[in-house]
């Protein structure tokens, strides 16, 4: 009987330490740099719907994203959409570490300010954590 049930708790903290799938009661978040200066944060919760106002003839090179989870860090592809009255205007995609930048370079978002300046574009963030896509900000190229 000593027997069986060590053999039953050897197979339950064997099968228990085997699972693969991560539970958190974490809430993760992100921020938008433009260069250096962070110029948005939110979380799923505050998730909110505000829009961030960019000056187009700015002089910054880049705009920087940050994902951040507690329990993700492995190398992972990112897509981030750009999307225009419900359409996909541009997208971008990089694989690399879950706490790596996202980074959009001026000069690849060129077309994106002059096209479609002074309108709302939705930003849509997709990795391994989030395949569905999770709307993470909105941002408005000003002249």
């Amino acid at each position: 009987m000593k027997k069986f049930i060590l053999n039953l708790l050897i197979l339950i903290s064997c099968s228990s330490f085997g699972k693969t799938e991560t539970e958190t009661d974490t809430i993760n978040n992100w921020q938008l740099y433009k260069d250096n200066k962070l110029i948005f944060k939110s979380n799923e919760v505050e998730n909110d719907n505000q829009s961030i106002l960019i000056k187009g003839d700015d002089n910054f090179k880049l705009l920087k994203f940050d994902m951040f989870y507690d329990f993700f860090g492995d190398k992972t592809l990112k897509r981030m959409e750009f999307i225009v009255d419900d359409k996909i205007v541009q997208t971008f995609s990089v694989e690399n570490p879950a706490r790596n930048s996202f980074i959009f370079y001026k000069i690849e978002l060129s077309e994106l300010i002059s096209k479609y300046s002074n309108k709302i574009i939705h930003l849509k963030y997709y990795d391994k954590i989030y395949p569905n896509g999770i709307f993470v900000c909105n941002i408005k190229f000003i002249k």
